[in-house]
């Protein structure tokens, strides 16, 4: 073999594991599958995920992740807010939710369901019930204008730690902050 050759066959062999370190590096940009069983709740699940992708994936991330960001994260989370009835109104009342930019209340409810049966994986309690469009249109009347989302959102997670056994990590926006 010669020297040239050598050179090439290990320059080349750098650049394949240098690929390699970078796409094992790259975080997964791919929206999740939906599982056959939340399709079922779901009257367009390919319209739920792409409205969530439009309307609320540049805050919250495409599969729900949204460190670093200082947001609420929602993936394997937001299914503890389903636990009680004034948790699951403030989903429905947050003010990107309840003045989206998705006039039809069924669809809005959709987009909703997407981001508590698929996002919110295994935090949703046995036996919660998909919104529905008549409760979405109940729930904007009363979109939350005038308290803290942090404190209001702090307060319905001791709600759900105490009464559901939402794990006491929901008390952070995100796992491994402080606040």
């Amino acid at each position: 073999m010669t020297f040239r050759t050598a050179l090439l066959a290990a320059a080349t062999l750098l650049c394949a594991l240098s690929l390699g370190a970078l796409q094992a590096a790259e975080p997964d940009n791919h929206s999740p599958e939906i599982p056959a069983g939340v399709r079922s709740l779901l009257a367009d699940p390919e319209l739920a995920q792409t409205d969530f992708i439009e309307n609320c994936a540049g805050c919250h991330g495409l599969r729900g992740t949204t460190v670093p960001a200082k947001l609420p994260e929602i993936k394997d989370r937001v299914g503890w807010f389903m636990c009680t009835p004034g948790s699951r109104a403030y989903l429905l009342r947050l003010p990107n939710v309840a003045h989206s930019r998705i006039a039809d209340n069924d669809q809005l409810a959709d987009l909703m369901n997407y981001v508590v049966f698929v996002l919110g994986g295994t935090s949703v309690p046995a036996g919660t019930k998909p919104f529905t469009g008549p409760e979405v249109a109940y729930e904007r009347q009363f979109a939350l204008t005038s308290i803290s989302l942090k404190a209001e959102r702090l307060r319905l997670a001791n709600e759900s730690i105490k009464k559901c056994r939402a794990p006491a990590s929901l008390r952070l926006q995100y796992p491994g902050s402080t606040q």
